[in-house]
């Protein structure tokens, strides 16, 4: 079963994989003004190690807001260093997005856990 958002409010983990490529999520509700969307996030895909088709810290995809209040929510995909603008599904439709276009194992805040739902 896919989390919901209440799932993800706090969730934050980072696992290296074998392969040298790493996830890295936070997840977390703010009131903060600089988030319209009451999310702050960074749900990343990338190598320890900068390189060939990577972004230049070492990013392969990365889903973020970190500028939410001027440019809005971005997708970051190696190796074209222009973000792409995206449009908010909402967290949890958006943390099932991020999954399905990378190609590891999923794990997250949720009973099946390391499940490839």
């Amino acid at each position: 079963m896919a989390p919901v958002a209440d799932d993800l409010d706090g969730y934050s983990r980072s696992h290296v994989y074998e392969d040298g490529t790493l996830v890295r999520l936070s997840i977390r509700r703010t009131d903060d003004g600089a988030y319209p969307s009451g999310w702050r996030y960074t749900l990343h895909y990338g190598r320890l190690t900068s390189g060939p088709g990577t972004l230049e810290d070492g990013t392969l995809r990365r889903y973020d807001n970190a500028h939410e209040d001027t440019k809005g929510h971005e997708r970051h995909i190696a190796p074209d260093p222009e973000p792409q603008l995206i449009e908010f599904p909402g967290m949890a439709a958006l943390y099932e997005q991020f999954w399905d276009e990378i190609p590891k194992q999923r794990f997250g805040p949720s009973e099946n856990e390391g499940e490839r739902l």
